[in-house]
Order: structure tokens, then C-alpha cells, then sequence
């Protein structure tokens, strides 16, 4: 069981490492061609959504995306609550002091975008995969390896940028693997796709309000992996 697990989180993240080297290669072609870039930030999770377009075309599995049942009960919104909330206190101490930053609504919708190699992709294809045993309670061996896995491509993108691995990567790490958690236990109560993307712009807007309280604003060019 757990070697079949690894092998398939292996899989898992070859693909996503196939993705991220599209994302890169389609960028540089970009930039190359046309004087403003302004599709780049959102290569990752354009690649991402063709890869689950495939993969449900060809698996066809029997998964909710656009479910509308359970979108409030009380057990959907006090997760909402418990994803949101914790990761954007934790989150901020990750960003770099930036006085004069004003929160767009662009970045609520870069924050939402990512739930869709996040969630939509790899939790949905851990699902494809077998990988859906549940562990305790709603929390499913699926939902644990994304947030692995979310968590294993923060240090990378930290190496292959050429920073050292040291303790003030800590607080992006916690509050990923936090939302992760919370919001894939959300995902697979709801089967909509949608609720954790509002969470996931939502939990930017309200870092965002949280550092300006505090003293620190967030970057926009936040990393594909965080939250």
C-alpha cells in the first residue's frame, strides 16, 4: 500500500513538473514575441486545467466539480472559516514589508486561480488514482498528498531560483499545507470547485487586510505555491 502510494505520488509530481517546464517554456516564447507579457502569471494554471481536460476526457471519472449541495451547511462554512482564517495570520509573516501596496482585485483572482492545479487537478486526479482511503474523519489520504506535494514544489522553487533553505521559508510552508488541509476537506464535502476558489482569494484579501493592520502588505508576485 505505501509503496504504491509513493509510485503513484511520484507520478503525481512528474506531472506537475512537466506543467511547471511548459509554464516556463511558454513564458520565454511570450516574452520573446510580444513587447507586454500580460498571460504569464496565469501559464501554470492554463497548462493545469488542459491537463485535467485530458485526463477527464480520457479517465472520464465519476467526480463532482459543480456539485450544489452542502454549499452552506454549517459544517462547509466552519471549514471555510477554519482554512481562511488561520493560514492568512500565519501567511503574512512570509511577505516583505511593502508600504505603499493597495490590494486589486486581480490578486483575489490569482489566489482563485490557483485551485485549479490545486484542487481541480491533483486532488482530483490522487482521486483517479485510488488514493482516496480515509484516514480520520473527512481527512482522506488524497487531501494529505496534495498538501504534501504543494509543500515539496515551495522548497523547490526555492532551489531552482537559487535561495538557501532556511527558517523564514516556515510560515509559507505551515500556512499551505494549513489551507490545503482544510480547503481539500471542503472541496471533497461540496464537489464544488468554486468554494475553494473564492476561499483561496478570499484567504489573499484577508492576509492582505491583516498585514496592513500589522505593518506588512503582501507581494504581488507571490509564489504558484503558496496557499
Amino acid at each position: 500500500m505505501f509503496l504504491n502510494a509513493m509510485l503513484k505520488y511520484i507520478v503525481v509530481s512528474f506531472l506537475i513538473s512537466l506543467i511547471f517546464g511548459a509554464t516556463v517554456s511558454t513564458s520565454l516564447i511570450i516574452k520573446k514575441v510580444f513587447k507586454k507579457d500580460r498571460v504569464s502569471n496565469y501559464l501554470f494554471q492554463f497548462w493545469s486545467l488542459v491537463a485535467f481536460v485530458v485526463i477527464w476526457i480520457y479517465f472520464k471519472p465519476g467526480i463532482q466539480i459543480f456539485n450544489v449541495q452542502n454549499l452552506l451547511s454549517w459544517e462547509s462554512i466552519l471549514l471555510f472559516i477554519i482554512a481562511v482564517i488561520p493560514t492568512s495570520i500565519v501567511a503574512y509573516q512570509a511577505y516583505k514589508l511593502k508600504p505603499n501596496y493597495r490590494f486589486k482585485f486581480i490578486y483575489f483572482i490569482d489566489g482563485a486561480s490557483m485551485e485549479i492545479p490545486m484542487r481541480l487537478l491533483v486532488q482530483n486526479l490522487f482521486v483517479i488514482l485510488g488514493l482516496d482511503t480515509f484516514l480520520l474523519y473527512s481527512l482522506s489520504l488524497e487531501i494529505l498528498l496534495n498538501a504534501i506535494i504543494w509543500v515539496q514544489f515551495i522548497i523547490v522553487q526555492e532551489v531552482i531560483e537559487g535561495r538557501k533553505i532556511t527558517r523564514g521559508i516556515l510560515p509559507e510552508i505551515i500556512s499551505s499545507f494549513w489551507f490545503s488541509i482544510w480547503v481539500g476537506i471542503l472541496f471533497k464535502i461540496t464537489g464544488n470547485i468554486v468554494i475553494p476558489m473564492i476561499a483561496h482569494g478570499l484567504q489573499r484579501f484577508t492576509t492582505y487586510k491583516i498585514s496592513q493592520r500589522f505593518g506588512k502588505t503582501l507581494p504581488s508576485n507571490t509564489s504558484i505555491q503558496q496557499g
